[in-house]
């Protein structure tokens, strides 16, 4: 018998739905679910059929609940230091990908789950999303990048409090604090994400990627510096 697949893949007008398929642990993030996850993000930039791509979880009640704890416990260190590099790997092809990858996020949205969040360009929330770092509380550090993409998006202020208490927000909280673009009720969150993906799909794809790029690069780069990245992106031959 073989095994369900922890990864559901659906192509439509150009969106790739990647859809995390482990309800039964709240779409933990296995090595094999990360592995495959990174598999297919590496693919999307490489097809020029897909133009955006959204990820969300297959159960209301989580986007992913964060590394497959279950797992980690039977895995040597070796087995440990694995999961957490495909967890890793997964969150950088998503940040170098060409193509916008939008999160579409329902219910628990926790530790490894809310790095996986944080790495896509755009992130869309059910009314009962909620997020945190609970691992926190058990002593283990977010070691998938959070300590530094959380400040970058939402200020240090606020990524210290959420950090430093562990306290969960709500989804409505995520907005109001930037750390979403967009709230939706539950049951219209990937058609919600199709929409916004669809938009992308207007617009010529290598300006998409240059576009990615540039806000990637510049991001944290003094004022004068960032600026001077621009011809870098404006030259390519779109604007000739």
């Amino acid at each position: 018998v073989s095994e369900p697949a922890v990864l559901l893949q659906e192509l439509t007008g150009g969106t790739l739905l990647l859809t995390l398929n482990r309800p039964e642990s709240l779409n933990a993030l296995s090595t094999r679910l990360a592995s495959e996850l990174h598999a297919a993000i590496d693919e999307a930039a490489r097809r020029e059929d897909v133009r955006a791509v959204v990820i969300t979880g297959a159960d209301v009640r989580a986007f992913s609940a964060g590394t497959d704890l279950r797992e980690r416990r039977t895995l040597s260190a070796d087995g440990k230091w694995a999961q957490s590099r495909a967890l890793w790997n997964t969150t950088e092809a998503i940040r170098h990908c060409p193509k916008p990858v939008i999160a579409a996020i329902t219910g628990w949205c926790l530790g490894g789950g809310f790095e996986l969040a944080l790495s896509c360009d755009v992130r869309i929330a059910g009314e009962g999303a909620r997020f945190g770092w609970p691992e926190m509380t058990l002593g283990a550090y977010p070691g998938g990048g959070a300590a530094v993409m959380l400040p970058r998006i939402i200020g240090i202020a606020k990524a210290r409090e959420m950090l430093f208490t562990a306290r969960r927000i709500s989804g409505q909280e995520a907005l109001s604090c930037g750390l979403v673009a967009s709230l939706t009720g539950d049951g219209q969150l990937v058609d919600r994400a199709r929409q916004v993906a669809a938009r992308v799909h207007a617009i010529p794809a290598q300006l998409i990627g240059s576009m990615k790029q540039a806000l990637g690069e510049s991001a944290d780069l003094p004022w004068g510096q960032a600026l001077a990245l621009e011809p870098k992106f404006t030259n390519d031959g779109i604007h000739k």
